[in-house]
């Protein structure tokens, strides 16, 4: 179905980057798989390994965790780091992702034809690579004619960016004259501004503090503004009784 050739599948090989989560996951998983399929797919081997992985680390404790609640113990394994000698002796590679399918045929041209990633094998109807190819092809011509026209009207491009650099040039001009004018109208409400600042000082806050959310000093310090508060309007009654 995929491969160019019929080939007997006995070496698969599952890559991510670290190999410590996807494809070891994968890998444990798809040895499961196997063992539950009985003698029919007997004799395939599994293994993962990992781009940029850290050899000889465990799998992520998360992924142990996971695993475990499928029944499969995950702990005793460790992470490889993936070698044009892998790739050369595996008949089946599934990648975790595009990325990963792109790294393994930069290490090996020649694997092309048995990489895929996870969900591309997976699908009934394989044709991804006829695809990227074509949608290369359709990349190639977008950039020629893109560079084509760009080179018929370069005249006018240049032209335009000139006009541009001289309107921004107008408009670093107005702006630099806006602020002068602003700092000027600033500078002769000054007195006032003072006067203002001065009476506002003046004038008591009329707001009790909400100290919802901080801590209990605060609900104590709004108790006693209260408090005082309370005091005064009860002189004016008593005043305002006894007159």
């Amino acid at each position: 179905r995929f491969f160019k050739r019929r080939v007997e599948m006995k070496n698969i090989l599952f890559v991510c980057t670290g190999n410590t989560c996807r494809s070891s996951m994968a890998e444990a998983l798809f040895r499961d798989m196997l063992e539950k399929a009985g003698k029919e797919l007997k004799g395939i081997k599994v293994e993962s390994a990992g781009i940029c992985a850290i050899p000889d680390q465990p799998a992520s404790k998360q992924a142990i965790h996971v695993l475990s609640e499928e029944g499969i113990d995950l702990s005793k394994h460790r992470s490889r780091s993936l070698t044009k000698d892998m790739i050369e002796k595996a008949d089946l590679i599934l990648t975790m992702t595009v990325n990963h399918k792109n790294a393994v045929l930069n290490m090996a041209p020649k694997a092309r034809g048995k990489v895929f990633t996870l969900k591309e094998f997976a699908l009934e109807n394989n044709n991804i690579d006829e695809i990227l190819d074509k949608l290369a092809v359709l990349y190639r011509r977008l950039h020629e004619k893109r560079n084509r026209i760009i080179r018929e009207r370069m005249g006018e491009i240049k032209a335009l960016e000139k006009r541009k650099r001289e309107l921004q040039r107008e408009i670093e001009r107005i702006d630099k004259q806006i602020r002068e004018w602003e700092q000027e109208i600033e500078a002769e409400f000054e007195d006032d501004k003072r006067e203002i600042a001065n009476l506002e000082k003046q004038i008591p806050s009329l707001d009790i503090t909400d100290p919802f959310g901080l801590p209990v000093e605060e609900y104590k310090k709004s108790a006693e503004d209260i408090k005082e508060a309370l005091k005064k309007v009860l002189e004016k009654i008593r005043k305002n009784e006894g007159g």
